[in-house]
Order: structure tokens, then sequence, then C-alpha cells
């Protein structure tokens, strides 16, 4: 596996890039882009749940500094956003800045994307949309998921997180944890919800275990033959094997009827050693108490196959309606956003990384710095948009309640996998 150089190590710091100048007028306010800002309301659509408040606070302040509302609009947990999207495009709504996730959001609504590749924020990060030579996506941060641990609980059972690089260093980690989850105060080892509903984090980040795990960053061999509609036999058996483990060590409550609000509630609690999750989980479990030291242990899905390394990279883009009354202002929002003042508030009130190179602050909650650390140190990382190269509503609709029915015991192991060869199937038709 090959390390990410200059792709991640150059995110770690956010302090300032400074925003792009501005003089005000009689006409409105004109930015070194060449654009100028008039009045009225610009709507921001996103996609989580922690952006919304800060990232209101900011675009009050900058409205009021415009004289421009900004109104931000956020669909998350089980609200969808794709339907979201689709619905306010029908009612002649569109926002004027949204959110894409990769390749799929943007084959969704291409035809309404701006090319931003004169914006100056855009030589400031290696994390910029690309796609047939135009940048389309200025980067929301840098995030990071898998498991998530409490180091507190690792430390009284002896058991070191560097060393879980393989399906069998997992096992035997559980099985030690396991026969003290009484003594340790736990409801189970692994929390992980996959009730209806909660499809994401198994359709969505367990997905891009079978697809990404072991492979280079730019390494898209098993999602090829995932759109061609084949399967890696040998791959998909070990994932199997590691899907049924992780199963095997949550409780039922948590597995099949809690939310995700429920998990990172409970991992913050101090009830579960794991907690299959990423970065942006800070907040819920700091509001649970969970003020123990965190990291995030290698993700380990292909057996006895080696593997050591994390789920890092930008997981969304803000995009820019090209037909919007008001796209002189997104620009300069998005401007502004990547400035000083934008990136501190995603650094200090969200806990995010940023994707700016000339950022210098990280941050000091422990997922997100220690995913920095990592990063920092040379650390492997997978593919953070694979799964997102499928076509729309397939990881979800498709694959989340084959995840389901595994957890809920309705379906046996080589089961799932006969369910997921069919789906996967379906993409070659």
């Amino acid at each position: 596996m090959k390390k990410l150089v200059k792709l991640l190590v150059a995110s770690l710091v956010c302090m300032s890039l400074v925003a792009c100048g501005s003089k005000t007028t009689d006409e409105g306010t004109t930015t070194d882009e060449g654009t100028t800002t008039t009045g009225g309301t610009l709507v921001v659509y996103q996609n989580k749940s922690e952006v919304t408040d800060p990232l209101q606070r900011f675009a009050d302040k900058w409205g009021e500094e415009n004289g421009v509302t900004v109104e931000v609009k956020t669909c998350t947990g089980t609200c969808d956003y794709g339907a979201g999207m689709k619905s306010d495009m029908a009612a002649g709504e569109t926002p004027d800045i949204f959110i894409i996730e990769g390749d799929t959001g943007y084959e969704l609504y291409k035809n309404i994307m701006e090319p931003l590749d004169d914006q100056s924020w855009v030589a400031d990060t290696d994390y910029a949309y690309e796609k047939d030579g135009h940048v389309y996506g200025m980067p929301v941060a840098v995030e990071g998921y898998g498991l998530a641990y409490n180091k507190d609980i690792l430390d009284a059972v002896g058991v070191d997180p560097t060393t879980l690089t393989t399906l069998s260093a997992y096992k035997d980690a559980f099985e030690k944890i396991d026969a003290k989850k009484d003594e340790l105060g736990l409801t189970a080892v692994v929390a992980l919800p996959t009730a209806d509903g909660m499809y994401w984090i198994m359709g969505n980040h367990d997905f891009a275990a079978y697809l990404s795990s072991g492979l280079d960053y730019y390494d898209t061999t098993v999602i090829d033959m995932t759109l061609k509609g084949e399967v890696d036999a040998d791959r998909l058996a070990t994932y199997a094997d590691w899907v049924e483990l992780l199963y095997q060590y949550t409780d039922e409550k948590m597995l099949i009827s809690s939310t995700n609000d429920d998990q990172m509630y409970q991992f913050g609690a101090g009830k579960y050693a794991f907690m299959h999750q990423g970065t942006w989980a800070e907040q819920p479990v700091a509001e649970a108490g969970g003020e123990f030291a965190m990291g995030f242990a290698p993700y380990a899905p292909l057996g006895d196959v080696e593997t050591n390394g994390l789920f890092a990279g930008a997981p969304s883009w803000y995009c820019v309606n090209k037909d919007s009354a008001n796209l002189d202002v997104a620009k300069k929002f998005l401007v502004d956003l990547a400035g000083e003042e934008g990136q501190k508030m995603y650094v200090e009130e969200i806990n995010l990384i940023s994707a700016f190179k000339t950022c210098k602050t990280k941050p000091t909650t422990p997922l997100a710095g220690a995913l920095s650390d990592w990063i920092e140190a040379g650390g492997t990382a997978y593919s953070f948009t694979n799964q997102y190269k499928t076509p729309d509503g397939f990881n979800m609709n498709q694959l989340g309640p084959i995840y389901n029915q595994f957890a809920s015991g309705s379906i046996d192991k080589q089961q799932f996998i006969d369910l997921f060869t069919a789906a996967i199937a379906t993409l070659g038709k």
C-alpha cells in the first residue's frame, strides 16, 4: 500500500488562507474575482447536522457585511438529501450552493454546476472536485472514519489498537473485551446500528471496505468491477467474515433498532469499546460525557491479509448552481468560507480538519486530532469516494436492506454473499 504524501499531508493544517479582498460601492461589493454582490437571499443546502449552527452563525455575520440574507438548509440523518434536491429543483427552488459527495452527485447535477476553475481557493487545496478538466466543487473539509475506540477500555484489557490489522487480531481483541464487559460496564463491544433509515454506515462506509481496503488511494480496480456487475468472490467472502464479526459483537438492540444518535451517545457514555463512525461524531460523543482518549483502529476486512489504513479524504464538496440569480454572491461566499474566518470556524467550532494548505491550526479534539496526527505521520489512506461512484440510491436502497437482513438474522452469511452478488450484478445490465 502506498502512503499519501502530497494529497493528505498538506491538508493537516488550517490557519489563514487570506480571503480575497473586496471593496464596497454604490452598486454592490466587488471582489478580486471581478464579481459583484447584490442584496437578496442566498440558500446553502448541506448535509451535516454538526455544521448547521456554526455555518449559520458565519453566514449571518457574512450576510450583514455583504448586504445578503444567507439561509443554511440542512438535510441529515433520516432525511434524504438527494430527494430534497430533486424536490427543490422540480419546484424551481434549486439552492444557490449545494453539496455533492462524489461522482454520483456530479452525474445528478452536472447540468446545473458552475465551473469554478478561476476561483482563488483552487490553488490552495489538493481536494477540489475535478471532472473532465474543470473544477466544480470546493472541499468542505478532510474527514476520516472507521472503528473509533475508547482507549481507556482497550488499555484495561491490554489491547494495542495498532496491532489490529487482521480479522483474527480483531477477533482476539473482541473476545478479550467481551469477556470483561460486565466488569467494564459495557453493553457490548461495538456500537453499530443497521436499522431501517440507518443504512448509510454499512451501505456507504462499510461498503467502502470491500471496495477500497488494502488498495492504493486512487486504485479503482474493485469499483470498476462492481460497476460492470462483477464481484471479486474471494474478497467478498473475507469481507462477509468481517461484517459477521462486527455483528457478532454488537448487542441486538443497538444493531436492529437504535439510531446513529443512540450509537454516538452510548459510546460517549462509555458503554462500548468501539464505534463504527467518523470524525464528525466528536460533538455528540462529547455531549454524552466522552472525555476519554480516542483514536481510530486500522480497518481489517480482508481476512489474514494485513491492512493498516483508514478511510480519509474530502467527503463532500460545495458546488454552485450556474443558473442562480445570486451567482456572484455564491462564489464570493465560498471564497470567504475558504478564508481565515471560515476555516477557523470549521476547525475550532466543528472540529474538522481543513482541506486548505495554508491552514496551520490543527483540531484539538480526540478523533480529528488523532486522524491528523496519523496522516502527518504518513499513515496509509484508502479511497474516501469509491463508494460514491455507484448509481444514485444503490448503496442505501439496494445494499442497505441486505446488511440489515444479515444483522437481524433473517439471512445467513452465504445468503448475504449471494444477495450482495445479485445486487451488484444489476449494475452491469
